[in-house]
């Protein structure tokens, strides 16, 4: 009894399988035996001991010793094609049906009126600046680094005709080396009253500082001036005030001045 009940059981189950089997296949598919191949390409890739178990409109699916493919129709060669009964023709050229062919296509379609109305804007445009020279932005920026060159000359140039009114007004007078940046510190160091080697210690970094002080308190003791005058040549801010000052100011040096006069006095007896 018991072996009378298990056999409509394992009936039931293979039909199940069975209508399960026939609903797992595709709906539109073409209704044809499996074809089978030893040896199938399909472009790069081949397949051995495949077999076609579904041929729908746009694919083919297979099953093969390494597993289970699933191929579009454009990828199938033409032989292959007529043997599964697609056939041939132009519509299964490979990338017709795809996103990229289908945009090269609408973009050959457009009118290139408009681009070439845009090429031709861009090229009168290039050629009017290129007559007219450098854009409106270039032409102020290089006004503006030209006139901030010329102004850096011109103080350069004030700076140096100062320092030339010092050194004359410190009994040592210089025309040629004043004007020369770096150099025009020798007739100043001269004009100091200081030996030419403080030069070198004056191009050297922290001795500089030092030979720049005491330059600072000669040259205002050689033109006749306090001390408060040598301070502001040290200061950054009141540098240029105390060089315009030494340079325009009236008094004599500390030589011109010489000693005082002595005063004789007659005495009677």
């Amino acid at each position: 009894m018991s072996t009378f009940k298990m056999r409509p059981s394992a009936a039931g189950r293979l039909v199940w399988l069975a209508l399960a089997a026939l609903l797992m296949r595709p709906f539109g598919a073409k209704a044809a035996e499996e074809e089978r191949f030893g040896l199938l390409q399909i472009g790069t890739r081949t397949y051995t001991n495949a077999t076609v178990t579904t041929k729908a409109k746009n694919y083919i699916f297979i099953i093969h010793a390494g597993g289970m493919a699933n191929i579009k129709i454009a990828d199938v060669p033409a032989e292959l094609r007529e043997k599964l009964g697609y056939g041939g023709g132009e519509k299964w050229k490979r990338g017709t049906n795809s996103p990229v062919a289908w945009a090269k296509a609408e973009v050959a379609k457009l009118e290139t009126r408009q681009i070439k109305e845009i090429e031709e804007k861009l090229e009168q445009r290039w050629r009017g600046n290129k007559s007219a020279g450098l854009p409106l932005t270039a032409l102020l920026s290089s006004k503006l680094i030209l006139a901030a060159v010329g102004a850096m000359l011109l103080v350069h140039l004030f700076h140096c005709y100062c320092l030339m009114l010092i050194c004359q007004k410190a009994g040592h007078p210089s025309r040629l080396l004043v004007w020369v940046p770096v150099l025009q510190f020798l007739p100043m160091l001269r004009a100091a009253g200081m030996s030419a080697w403080w030069f070198f210690a004056y191009l050297l970094p922290l001795f500089n500082l030092v030979t720049f002080i005491l330059w600072s308190v000669n040259i205002a003791k050689a033109r006749g001036k306090s001390g408060w005058v040598a301070l502001f040549l040290i200061l950054p801010l009141t540098y240029f005030i105390a060089i315009l000052y030494l340079a325009f100011s009236g008094g004599t040096s500390a030589e011109e001045d010489g000693p005082e006069p002595e005063v004789m006095c007659l005495q009677t007896a």
